[in-house]
């Protein structure tokens, strides 16, 4: 008898043992709820930052196309002017003054499928900017939007100058009154030639990162104008470098690096001279030589 009941004290200690280490069912379905929440939360969070992303990229793009075309027309490329198209799921540099479905010269930009082009308003009421080549300007000033298609609030406005010119001007992904202006622009002289100048150097001392740009893809006429893109380590870095006026002794740039797409340090170079030097809170300072008026706004 004695035997019987310690056998039963131990299978209830067992038993007991077995549920505290245990989970119950209700517990299980909790913790699957809460991973399912939080795993849901990283999604959606990644996600918007990821279409941000690609809205910012396809804008910045078609700055870039939009002045290629203008500077392959200054430069009368293949004795052309040159234009670009727009259709609410790509853009096309064309040659010639008049688009043509399926030219072999086209040169087609797809959209990501998470931004279109919406709300095209040129002068002359077509979807076509074309650059004269004389002057580099352009008779179909105006304006157009790339915006998220899931949320059509979010958008930039690109803005087609007389001049021939190109820019954003303004943004709706960023709350009213939160805008930094602290060396967006930065205006300065280089007192040398720019002539014979062969790369503009974009360089990143942090991440070990360094693209040249072609000086003469961009310089035509005696006016130099580039923007782009570049991205630093996954971090997309926009910036436009370009002239106001040149001479024969000296050239008068501006250097656009908004603090809003920017957050990586800079130093901007024409082959081996240093220009300008960001800290990466967009603190600037002048290179060590041939550099003067240096003007922050």
């Amino acid at each position: 008898m004695k035997h019987k009941t310690e056998n039963k004290k131990t299978l209830h200690a067992s038993r007991f043992t077995l549920h505290e280490k245990g989970f119950t069912l209700v517990e299980l379905l909790v913790s699957i709820a809460v991973v399912a929440t939080i795993s849901a939360s990283l999604f959606v969070g990644y996600g918007t930052a990821s279409r941000n992303f690609d809205l910012k990229t396809n804008a910045f793009k078609s700055l870039d196309v939009l002045n290629l075309a203008r500077t392959r027309t200054a430069a009368s490329l293949g004795a052309s002017s040159y234009g670009v198209h727009f259709e609410q799921t790509q853009y096309v540099l064309f040659k010639g003054i008049t688009y043509t479905v399926g030219d072999p010269n086209n040169i087609v930009y797809a959209l990501s499928p998470t931004v279109e082009i919406a709300n095209i308003s040129l002068a002359g009421g077509g979807v076509d900017a074309v650059f004269d080549r004389i002057t580099g300007k352009t008779p179909q000033s105006g304006t157009f939007q790339m915006r998220l298609v899931s949320d059509t609030s979010k958008l930039r406005t690109i803005q087609i100058l007389a001049s021939g010119r190109s820019d954003i001007t303004e943004s709706a992904l960023d709350p009213s009154g939160t805008r930094l202006f602290d060396t967006r622009h930065v205006h300065f002289t280089y007192g040398q030639s720019i002539a014979s100048v062969a790369n503009l150097v974009l360089t990143f001392p942090n991440d070990s990162v360094t693209q040249n740009v072609t000086f003469s893809t961009y310089y035509s006429g005696g006016v130099f104008d580039w923007s782009g893109t570049v991205t630093v380590n996954g971090s997309a870095q926009v910036l436009r470098v370009h002239t106001h006026a040149t001479s024969g002794s000296s050239a008068d740039f501006s250097v656009t690096r908004d603090l809003r797409y920017n957050n990586k340090a800079l130093n901007i170079s024409l082959d081996t001279v240093s220009m300008v030097n960001y800290a990466a809170d967009g603190t600037v300072s002048a290179g060590p030589i041939w550099i003067s008026n240096l003007q922050a706004q």
